[in-house]
């Protein structure tokens, strides 16, 4: 008990219980997942199409090959997606540094996306951001006390 006690001393004691944190990472967890396999839908939408037509304002129109990009949306949804699996149970220190790394590429990725797809770039953008916030905000605690 005193271990405990020792370890929850180290937060502040504004820091919200320890269910909420639970909570966020679960959420991260399971929004991972959904863009993830969003991710792989898009990724293979991308590379069975791969000729993608862009029109500008002033009417111009480019050709782009967008299959290198399907592959890479699907790799990395496919990533995302796992990375999420594996956050739903006890949340492991690796899968959440692998999940920041990810996370971090897939809005990265997505940014560069948001003259093709825009409006689903920027949703994608902030569930990635707020993934980050959940597994960000939860780092220092320990797996025990976030139950």
């Amino acid at each position: 008990m005193s271990e405990q006690t020792e370890m929850r001393s180290e937060y502040p004691s504004t820091a919200p219980a320890s269910g909420t944190w639970a909570g966020w990472v679960h959420f991260g967890a399971i929004v991972m997942v959904v863009v993830g396999v969003f991710g792989v839908l898009e990724g293979l939408a991308a590379t069975l199409s791969p000729t993608y037509f862009v029109s500008t304002a002033g009417g111009a129109v480019f050709v782009l090959s967008w299959a290198t990009w399907g592959w890479v949306h699907l790799i990395l949804g496919a990533l995302v997606a796992l990375v999420g699996v594996s956050m739903l149970g006890e949340a492991p220190a690796w899968a959440r540094s692998a999940a920041i790394v990810l996370v971090a590429l897939s809005a990265i990725v997505h940014l560069i996306a948001i003259p093709v797809a825009p409006v689903w770039s920027i949703v994608v953008i902030g569930l990635d951001v707020l993934v980050l916030y959940a597994l960000v905000t939860t780092w220092g605690m320990p797996l025990g006390t976030r139950r």
